[in-house]
């Protein structure tokens, strides 16, 4: 067997993830020097962060190709109990950060310990489902060890407060499970908890009323309020583009006028540099790869696989969508980061070595067609 054989990569997927990721480093060049160069008096402090953080997230792509997806399997739970364990020390040891406790520092890098939860809890799912598969309907073996997890993890989540994401990974975790086809009464049981608990979280504080209340009146009254600021400011860079934007570093709304400009709002900033063609250029290619990752899914024949594809396929899927209606102001503005494309160490990890296990199952499944 050739060495292209046992190791023929997806190249549509690896090129339109490859392209999302380098355009990331000139979007937020382009968002974060104003920003940067305020904060940090050097305009290239995130850029160069940024370049590290994309070396880095190739390197893990590429290393996570080449070994065998097989033994996330084995790993599943220790991954699980080392995510709660950060996201508990998260509580207590955190960098605060604009009123929010999300952030570890390790001495080289700050990372997010939510990110890494995320992609454990589909590991652990894939595992639980696919070592489980006979007895799966039955409750107290499969779905309640399961909800358990979701619950506990979202939880913690909820508490740095990042509600959004805790919310995100719930609603991924139940798709998930229904993919998987577990019973829909448990999974509809599990749903009517979490909207209860939700709703009690989503009123528990002040500014997320009044992010909810103000949405709503942004959307009857177009009026700007304090809590719709970042969508009044996204929207007008969105318009300042037009059809073909105005230009790569001619940003107006990167000038201090959108907060997050290089992370939540960086989709904004290229609609103002790019137009509606950079924009939906950037959509096609998230949708090319989840496409490839789709079909990567329902090809293999390995459960385990296509659980964990699945769940990839979800996650890359949701927060694209959140991120791209809270910029064009479907939704209440909330921090989710584009995949691939956002500022950001920890995401743009995680993303690299999911694509890079994806990547592996695909090599798995080319290489038991050739020895077939």
């Amino acid at each position: 067997m050739s060495f292209t054989t046992k190791y023929k990569v997806d190249w549509i997927l690896f090129i339109s993830v490859t392209i999302l990721m380098m355009f990331s480093i000139s979007a937020v060049y382009s968002s974060s020097t104003f920003y940067a160069e305020y904060k940090f008096g050097e305009y290239d402090v995130f850029f160069w962060n940024h370049i590290r953080n994309v070396s880095i997230a190739f390197a893990l792509m590429f290393l996570f190709s080449v070994v065998d997806y097989s033994l996330l399997k084995k790993l599943a739970n220790f991954l699980l109990y080392f995510s709660v364990i950060l996201l508990l020390l998260v509580l207590f040891f955190s960098i605060p950060v604009k009123g929010a406790s999300r952030w570890l520092d390790i001495g080289i890098a700050n990372f997010q310990p939510s990110e890494i939860a995320k992609f454990s809890l589909i590991v652990y799912i894939a595992k639980i489902i696919s070592e489980r598969v006979a007895i799966k309907d039955e409750f107290l073996f499969v779905p309640m060890p399961i909800f358990i997890w979701i619950f506990l993890i979202s939880f913690l989540i909820a508490l740095q407060p990042n509600f959004s994401t805790s919310l995100i990974i719930s609603t991924v975790s139940l798709l998930l499970l229904f993919v998987a086809k577990i019973k829909i009464k448990y999974i509809f049981r599990f749903f009517v908890i979490i909207l209860i608990i939700g709703s009690i979280l989503g009123i528990s504080e002040s500014y997320r009323i009044q992010r909810i209340s103000g949405f709503f009146e942004f959307l009857s009254s177009q009026s700007e309020t304090h809590a719709t600021y970042q969508t009044n400011q996204a929207l007008i860079a969105i318009g300042n583009g037009g059809i073909l934007g105005l230009g790569p570093g001619k940003t107006q709304q990167g000038r201090m006028f959108l907060p997050e400009s290089y992370g939540d709002y960086i989709f904004s900033i290229i609609g103002e540099e790019y137009g509606f063609v950079g924009l939906l250029s950037i959509i096609l290619l998230l949708a090319i790869t989840l496409f490839r990752i789709y079909k990567i899914a329902i090809r293999t024949t390995d459960l385990f696989a296509f659980v964990f594809a699945s769940g990839i396929f979800l996650f890359i899927a949701t927060f694209s969508i959140v991120n791209i209606f809270v910029n064009i102001g479907f939704l209440p503005s909330t921090g989710v980061p584009m995949p691939f494309i956002s500022y950001g160490g920890s995401a743009i990890f995680i993303y690299g070595i999911s694509v890079g296990v994806v990547q592996n199952i695909h090599i798995s499944i080319k290489r038991e067609e050739y020895e077939f």
